[in-house]
């Protein structure tokens, strides 16, 4: 069984992995600008203003693939506090390990035939591809949303607080203090 990966439309970067030299081959993606107002659109940011993969496609054990290498991209998020658009730059490290359909290398062994077992610390399982080509694209951009502030704001950036009640000593009553007032007490019990 395969597990298709199901990410970014708005990049595709198409590999061969057929006929690499042992000591890999170098590529280079670089988004234009289309492809990276697509991105920012999937991502639902402001703007991705640079998106670059440097990579190293290498062959790994008998028929697999490791990519290794980093994405770099320059982004615009709005801040959390401020609404004002903020730039951050992402450099973050990439690596991947990908086999063919059907590869004994995609299997993941077992301890016992109906416990799944998840190393935490252990690598990755291989991602699987089909046919002659592996598609990086949908991979980099996931890398590089893993790596995106999700709460971006200007690093002195701080919450005012409004107070809109004019009385700072009053205060609705507490959750505890509206229950005891529904209980009757000794003497009302009496009337």
């Amino acid at each position: 069984m395969t597990r298709e990966f199901m990410g970014s439309k708005a990049i595709r970067y198409p590999i061969s992995p057929l006929k690499l030299p042992r000591d890999g081959m170098l590529v280079r993606f670089e988004a234009d600008e289309t492809e990276r107002g697509a991105l920012a659109g999937e991502l639902d940011i402001s703007a991705v203003e640079t998106f670059v993969g440097d990579l190293r496609v290498l062959p790994w054990r008998a028929e697999g693939v490791r990519v290794t290498g980093q994405v770099a991209a320059t982004v615009v998020q709005l801040s959390v506090v401020s609404l004002e658009p903020l730039r951050q730059t992402i450099t973050e490290p990439f690596e991947m390990i990908f086999v063919p359909e059907g590869s004994k290398l995609a299997r993941i062994e077992q301890p016992g035939e109906q416990e799944l077992y998840i190393d935490p610390e252990g690598e990755d399982p291989p991602e699987v591809y089909a046919g002659h080509t592996i598609d990086l694209g949908p991979y980099l951009v996931e890398a590089m949303a893993l790596a995106l502030d999700p709460y971006p704001r200007e690093a002195d950036a701080v919450f005012d607080r409004v107070d809109t009640d004019p009385d700072p000593d009053a205060r609705p009553p507490s959750a505890f203090e509206a229950l005891v007032s529904l209980v009757p007490r000794d003497d009302e019990d009496k009337n």
